[in-house]
């Protein structure tokens, strides 16, 4: 660790001199502006102005398409980048359908100029519309409307209403991967304005939010098979799936409030909570007297995506708990 000791000139202001390795790697010099971010225990960030070419990439595609293409991509946006210019020799059809579909599903990116052999695709989504809470808990939103109507359009067999729940998955997907981008945002920069977050937080909102979309999965799941072939299902198996969709909204919404507060002494009561529940998940997937294929086909499903829930919910309240701990750690170190 480099140490450094405070001078004082006239009589209000501090100065502290930078290491010169530091400013030479990074292209300081006399009249270079620094940027200084203040964290929540009390560490102060120096950060130099980042460049338009550190915010632009640069992909060369060649004859890549689809999924590989679609990932670098994403692999750019999460990153950061402002700007991505993606050329080939000879760009074809295909591959600007894909560049169009997957801007279609970030929030923010635009599709700026097209020619031949090229697509420039800039974020117009500024930092300061990157409120990670905000994000998560419109996920969270997102999430128990999914798990309510793939619930219902099974209870129902409505497919049509099954097919809107497969269709808001992507809502999901879309704010899972801003809360990533917004992760990197705050490595690189030290924060984001009009955010309070510190890394350690923006950390634990980003694996929240991974889990909320794997729930989400799970809601697809369910309403996949409430699209398919129509079945009627048993009215005590109803009963039961009413009871758990209320449980498992209730459930989320409780989880990701606590994570918010960073209370875990409510989390470790909401463990207990779903450690119950999932107790009472075994019984649906036992065969009844029927020899309906579809309906013991629905238990299956239903009872493994409820478990799974269930065990990414637990994962969000353990979050919380490491969370306090965590932030209990900076404030005691802030102290010493």
């Amino acid at each position: 660790m480099d140490t450094r000791k405070v001078q004082r000139t006239g009589k209000s202001t501090f100065i502290v001199s930078l290491p010169k390795n530091w400013a030479i790697k990074n292209g300081i010099s006399a009249g270079s502006i620094i940027y200084i971010h203040q964290g929540d225990n009390g560490a102060l960030t120096l950060s130099t102005d980042r460049s338009e070419k550190d915010l632009r990439a640069h992909l060369d595609i060649g004859d890549k398409l689809g999924e590989p293409l679609i990932r670098d991509i994403i692999g750019c946006y999460v990153g950061g980048y402002r700007v991505i210019e993606v050329t080939a020799g000879h760009m074809s059809s295909l591959q600007k359908k894909d560049l169009h579909l997957i801007v279609n599903k970030l929030i923010g990116p635009e599709i700026l100029e097209e020619t031949i052999n090229k697509v420039v695709i800039q974020d117009l989504l500024s930092s300061e519309e990157l409120q990670s809470e905000r994000a998560l808990r419109r996920i969270k939103t997102v999430v128990k409307s999914m798990i309510s109507d793939s619930f219902s359009s099974i209870l129902n067999n409505n497919q049509d209403l099954a097919m809107d729940v497969i269709a808001r998955d992507n809502d999901v997907d879309r704010l899972n991967l801003l809360i990533s981008r917004q992760f990197t945002e705050i490595l690189r920069s030290g924060s984001v304005r009009q955010e309070t977050l510190n890394p350690i937080t923006a950390f634990n909102y980003m694996q929240a939010s991974s889990n909320l979309e794997r729930i989400a999965d799970h809601a697809h799941r369910i309403a996949h098979i409430a699209s398919q072939n129509g079945f009627r299902l048993p009215e005590e198996l109803k009963e039961e799936l009413s009871r758990m969709d209320s449980l498992l909204c209730s459930l989320i919404e409780d989880s990701v409030n606590y994570l918010v507060q960073t209370n875990s002494g409510k989390a470790n009561e909401l463990i207990d909570r779903i450690r119950e529940v999932k107790s009472r998940i075994g019984g649906l997937s036992k065969s009844t007297q029927s020899k309906d294929g579809s309906e013991l086909l629905a238990r299956l499903v239903l009872a493994g995506s409820m478990e799974r829930m269930l065990d990414y919910i637990m994962n969000i309240s353990e979050l919380t708990i490491n969370l306090s701990h965590a932030m209990n750690s900076n404030e005691r170190a802030a102290q010493l």
